[in-house]
């Protein structure tokens, strides 16, 4: 089906043919499909409580990943849940985590040295997510031994490999024994047992090594005295880490891709780094001060968001643009085409990052820019994954100009996330300014 095959161009021609609201069948499912940005808002913020996540996308979600805020249905379970994750991304926490981050950034970047000194070409996205990985990795729960991370980084890379080959192609499900699924499971469990060994560490030392997972251990519920029990730390660990590095990869390998793409672009990060930083390395309190910057990484999440599909499920019957929504019926929606929606964005395929300088931002509807979601179940995680971004793109601009190896054009891969559809290859060269 082409919906399968190729979802975006799909979509784009339905919504240019039928409009804002329209629906289609998969399977024996009508699946109603909103690309107005305040339909949107209207399922995702003013009517949320009509709409909850028992849809099969949700389902084969719990089945991959366990209940995790980022997975689980609705309700009170949600409720407690976000309850108890909540303080672990306050500022504060964000900014104790940073050091990690740092750190990490560090002993990458003087890996890329070695590689820059003998001219290698780097794939953007292959160093992406080694990065994020390893940072994420340290930021939630301190994970430094190095063998752990070698053998955690490789079983999330099959997670990675054999899910996007099974979301291409799900003709069997994954219950099925076959060669793929079989490595797929053997490294999911790799991944719970090293979650439940580094779990375990930290529940015998008793320890705030300054991590999320230390954080989420120590919280109890105001209103049942409870804590979190070993599984539900799995669980959310497990989904954090995993769609946490993922993102934060792909919009990066898209920002450096815009920034080889358009010099004029990267010579203004330049610029705004220099002047800010002064050749010291980055701290969290930088972000701030990176205005710039920021709207290059929200121009390469306007274009390419990674939560770029969305599903709901009607509890009560409803109506949304003049349409009626029957009780049980799935919603779709489609942030990369609102994103790109001709009433809200002008040239929208065009990269623009002062789209998103404060004066503009100011006079645009909020609803037409999602990129971590919206309403109650907005990504608890963006603070941590802007802080992040910034961060390694700070640090990356202060040694080294992007150069693209070559200028073909790169286009979104939609399988879970929005990755690219080629390596992007790029050279870094070094620059007269240089962190300490």
């Amino acid at each position: 089906m082409s919906f399968r095959r190729a979802p975006l161009d799909w979509l784009g021609n339905l919504f240019t043919t039928y409009g804002d609201v329209c629906s289609f069948r998969l399977a024996t499912n009508r699946i109603v499909v909103l690309n107005h940005p305040h339909h949107v808002k209207h399922v995702l913020q003013q009517k949320a409580g009509n709409y909850n996540r028992s849809t099969m996308a949700h389902k084969m979600a719990r089945n991959l990943f366990g209940q995790g805020l980022a997975t689980v249905e609705g309700g009170p379970e949600w409720r407690r849940q976000r309850r108890l994750m909540q303080p672990s991304f306050h500022y504060q926490r964000v900014a104790s985590m940073s050091e990690h981050m740092l750190a990490v950034i560090r002993a990458r970047l003087d890996q890329w040295d070695e590689l820059v000194a003998s001219n290698e070409v780097i794939n953007t996205n292959e160093e992406m997510r080694r990065l994020t990985l390893r940072v994420v990795a340290r930021a939630l729960f301190a994970l430094e031994e190095e063998k752990v991370v070698d053998r955690f980084a490789q079983a999330i890379d099959t997670i990675d490999r054999e899910l996007t080959a099974y979301m291409q192609m799900p003709l069997l499900p994954l219950s099925v024994p076959t060669a793929g699924h079989r490595r797929f499971w053997s490294s999911h469990q790799i991944v719970e047992e090293i979650i439940d060994y580094v779990i375990t560490k930290h529940l015998l030392d008793e320890v705030d090594r300054g991590d999320l997972l230390s954080m989420l251990i120590q919280t109890v519920d105001e209103e049942t005295g409870e804590r979190m029990s070993n599984e539900q730390l799995r669980d959310q660990v497990f989904v954090m880490l995993f769609a946490g590095h993922e993102t934060g990869a792909n919009v990066l390998t898209w920002v450096f891709y815009r920034l080889g793409l358009h010099p004029d672009v990267q010579q203004r990060v330049q610029q705004e780094v220099d002047n800010e930083l002064a050749g010291r390395p980055p701290t969290i309190a930088d972000c701030s001060k990176l205005v710039y910057t920021r709207t290059v990484v929200d121009e390469a999440q306007r274009m390419y968001p990674q939560q770029w599909q969305g599903w709901r499920r009607a509890l009560e019957d409803d109506e949304i643009g003049g349409y009626r929504i029957p009780a049980g019926t799935d919603i779709f929606f489609s942030p990369y085409h609102m994103h790109r929606h001709p009433d809200f964005w002008e040239d929208p395929d065009e990269f623009r990052p002062d789209r998103f300088i404060p004066e503009e931002t100011a006079k645009r509807d909020r609803s037409s820019y999602i990129p971590f979601g919206s309403g109650p179940h907005v990504c608890i995680g963006n603070q941590f994954a802007m802080s992040e971004m910034l961060l390694i793109i700070a640090s990356t601009v202060q040694r080294y100009r992007v150069e693209l190896a070559s200028r073909e054009l790169v286009a979104p891969k939609q399988l879970i996330t929005l990755g690219p559809d080629k390596p992007i290859n790029v050279r870094l060269m070094p620059r007269n300014r240089r962190s300490g």
